[in-house]
């Protein structure tokens, strides 16, 4: 008899699961108990897993984090597995079995792996990604993944697609593709209002527009123009902050979005830095696409790191985030708006009327 270890935590979590998320979490468990059969059987493993897709908010996540409370293993997301990847595989360059050698220091002898939010926009990820998940795959390790394409959906770029292809099939192959693609986008029915309080990335805060009074109420205290900063990045680079301290680090839209700051020094400057504060977030209309996708980048690092973020615009966040229909776009943009919706949203109506 299946076990229900997911659908038990939706029921104990208050949940009640669509038709797609009950067919994934069923589908999850089965993997648990084929997981505790191979345990039973000795080492022996045979390669199998799941790849959930499907819009922002469907689920996906945490469906994946109940699967990986129970099976354990590492869990990644896209940024840290690429970040530390590339840098087990770069220290052993000129090595036949770098990637072998790259991947025991990464997961051992783990028999999951789980990694959320795959997503590729950049040809040499694919082809790095294809290389390592193929040798994963290829050890027997049951992967889940997550993402918000379908794998024909991955590295859509048509000058570029075809190098995603070997990723494409291995994926499509070796796993069950399942959609995640409910109706309802729940990120939306758990908007906070302006008197809840929640720890990590929900404890944060959407200021309109971020006036003194909103900056008190929220335990801040705006920094002066003598406290900016330059926070390294490590080869010699740096970002200008207005302020950096050790509990909490605020930057200028512009000077850390326009600036020449990859995902990867987004996800170091998280692991520096406990809590953030970006004023004066511009209309997205007017920003460069680089620009937008360094704030969808930053988004994505401080969620996944459950971090909180206060920041700060002069009109409506959804407004500002909004880009006109034939204006360039980052792919993911749609994801960042949805996240950035589950902070709690305080408008001085004086100024925004």
């Amino acid at each position: 008899m299946q076990s229900t270890p997911i659908r038990d935590a939706a029921r104990t979590a208050g949940y009640v699961l669509d038709d797609a998320q009950l067919a994934a979490a069923e589908h999850l468990e089965g993997l648990l108990d084929r997981l505790a059969a191979n345990v039973r059987r000795g080492p022996r493993r045979v390669a199998h897993g799941a790849y959930l897709w499907g819009p922002v908010g469907r689920g996906k996540t945490w469906l994946l984090d109940r699967f990986h409370d129970f099976a354990g293993g590492p869990r990644f997301h896209f940024h840290e597995f690429y970040r530390a990847l590339h840098a087990e595989v770069w220290a052993r360059t000129g090595t036949l079995d770098a990637m072998d050698r790259a991947l025991d220091a990464l997961l051992g002898d783990a028999p999951v792996l789980c990694f959320d939010e795959l997503h590729l926009h950049d040809a040499g990820d694919a082809m790095l990604l294809s290389r390592a998940l193929r040798n994963v795959l290829g050890r027997g390790v049951t992967l889940v993944a997550t993402s918000n394409y379908p794998p024909q959906g991955l590295l859509p770029d048509p000058l570029f697609h075809e190098l995603a292809e070997p990723l494409i099939t291995l994926l499509e192959t070796e796993l069950d593709v399942l959609p995640v693609d409910g109706p309802v986008d729940y990120r939306e029915l758990r908007v906070l209002d302006t008197a809840s309080a929640a720890p990590g990335w929900r404890g944060g805060a959407a200021l309109v527009p971020g006036t003194a009074q909103q900056f008190a109420d929220a335990g801040l205290v705006p920094p002066s123009p003598r406290e900016a900063v330059a926070v390294a990045l490590g080869g010699g680079r740096s970002v200008r902050a207005l302020r950096a301290s050790a509990d909490v680090v605020w930057f200028d839209f512009t000077g850390l979005c326009a600036a020449p700051v990859s995902a990867l020094d987004m996800l170091t400057l998280a692991e520096r830095f406990g809590r953030w504060v970006v004023t004066d977030v511009r209309p997205f209309a007017a920003c460069h696409v680089n620009t937008q996708q360094r704030f969808v980048s930053f988004v994505d690092v401080l969620y996944d790191q459950d971090l909180p973020l206060v920041l700060t615009a002069h009109r409506p966040l959804d407004e500002v985030l909004a880009v006109p229909e034939g204006h360039p776009a980052p792919p993911d943009l749609a994801r960042a708006a949805s996240r950035v919706r589950q902070l709690r949203q305080t408008a001085h109506m004086s100024e925004c009327t």
